[in-house]
């Protein structure tokens, strides 16, 4: 399971609200490589940088695709 950071122009209880309707739902994101993956979300947690910007950390289990870009 892999951990990444979100980061969307919204104040903390925007973020809060964003959170909780992250978890379960299928996204699809960039790896480093340039490779779009796609993974269903299975937590959410609001945390801070280094200089006290909230952001969303989300644990994401990677989900298989067939290729033709369907979810099921």
């Amino acid at each position: 399971m892999a951990k990444r950071e979100f980061r969307f122009a919204a104040d903390e209880r925007g973020l809060r609200v964003i959170a909780q309707k992250l978890v379960g739902q299928v996204i699809k994101y960039w790896e480093e490589d340039g490779v779009l993956r796609e993974g269903r979300v299975t937590a959410a947690e609001i945390k801070r940088d280094r200089y006290g910007n909230p952001f969303i950390e989300v644990d994401v289990e990677e989900v298989p695709t067939d290729g033709s870009g369907a979810t099921a």
